[in-house]
C-alpha cells in the first residue's frame, strides 16, 4: 500500500471515529527538536493532514499534543518527550530516536525510529525479557505496519529468540 493509500484509508477510519483534527506543524518541529531527528515522512503526514492521535492498532496511537482524548495513560507524545528531556537516556530506557508510539498496557509498547526515514518499528516487552533486552527491531516499518492495521490484522510486539542473557 503506498503513502497515500494509507492516508486516505486513515483518513476515512478517523472521520468514522471522530479523531481529533490534524496537529499543529509547530508541535511536529518541538518534537523533533527534544528528538534530534526528524519524525518518518508517513508519521508526519499522519499527524499534519488526517489526525492527532488515535488511529492505528487498537486505536491508540498517541495523540502528539493533548488533544482531551487520551489513548494511553499518557497526555501526550510531546509530554513525555518534555518530561524526558533531549539528553539520552541510561539504559534499561530507549534510545532517544525511538519514540513510543502505541501502548498495548502491561507495559508493552510499540516504537517508531526516527532515526530511520522509513520509520522502523521497535518493540518493547519488559514482560518477556530482562531490562537490557526489552526494546527489539521489529521485521517492519511504520507504512508495514499501517497497512497490517487497516487490513484488520492485530499486530503485537514479538521478542526475538531467547539469547544466552542469564536475565532473559
Amino acid at each position: 500500500m503506498t503513502e497515500d493509500e494509507i492516508i486516505d484509508r486513515v483518513r476515512v477510519f478517523a472521520q468514522e471515529h471522530r479523531l481529533p483534527p490534524p496537529a499543529p506543524a509547530e508541535a511536529v518541529a518541538e518534537l523533533e527538536a527534544i528528538i534530534g531527528w526528524p519524525m518518518p515522512d508517513l508519521l508526519r503526514r499522519l499527524y499534519l493532514e488526517v489526525a492527532n492521535g488515535g488511529f492505528g492498532p487498537s486505536g491508540r496511537v498517541l495523540s502528539l499534543t493533548d488533544t482531551g482524548q487520551w489513548y494511553s495513560d499518557e497526555e501526550s507524545l510531546l509530554q513525555l518527550a518534555r518530561a524526558f528531556g533531549p539528553a539520552e537516556p541510561e539504559p534499561p530506557h530507549p534510545p532517544r530516536q525511538t519514540v513510543p508510539l502505541v501502548t498495548l498496557g502491561c507495559a508493552v509498547w510499540w516504537f517508531v525510529d526516527f532515526s530511520t526515514p522509513e520509520g522502523r518499528m521497535w518493540g518493547w516487552e519488559p514482560n518477556a525479557r530482562c531490562e537490557q533486552h526489552c526494546l527489539f527491531p521489529e521485521r517492519f516499518t511504520l507504512a508495514q505496519w499501517m497497512t497490517d492495521w487497516l487490513d484488520g490484522n492485530r499486530s503485537f510486539p514479538e521478542p526475538p529468540p531467547s539469547t544466552d542473557c542469564p536475565e532473559c
